[in-house]
């Protein structure tokens, strides 16, 4: 059974890249421009979740804290996408369980999605 992905981000182009390389991998993926709340999370059920932490009106380290604050999501991993230096930061106040540096090169995209879907 493919594992399967959510990746949020408000830049279409990011979507399309990031879509199209994890096909490649096999996987399941579903993207979205914006955070449509705990609910649609739960109801898609992902096995990793990609969260930008910059999207339009809405700040990804609060989506992440409350997805992580939820008994229904918790258990799902984070991998927060930000071009900002202090990503390790970042990624710790969103109580998110990685980072992934924006521009990344898809070997590490791959990896990323491979360490948090074993």
């Amino acid at each position: 059974m493919k594992k399967r992905i959510l990746v949020i981000d408000d830049n279409t182009g990011i979507l399309f890249v990031m879509q199209k390389a994890l096909d490649l991998k096999d996987y399941d993926v579903h993207i979205s421009e914006t955070f449509a709340g705990v609910e649609s999370v739960e109801k898609l059920a992902p096995d990793l979740l990609f969260l930008d932490i910059s999207l339009a009106g809405q700040d990804g380290r609060e989506v992440s804290q409350k997805l992580k604050a939820d008994e229904r999501t918790k258990h799902i991993p984070i991998v927060i996408l930000t071009a900002y230096p202090n990503a390790d930061e970042l990624a710790t106040e969103a109580k998110a369980d990685d980072y992934l540096s924006k521009p990344f090169e898809l070997a590490d995209l791959w990896n990323m999605a491979a360490k948090h879907t074993l």
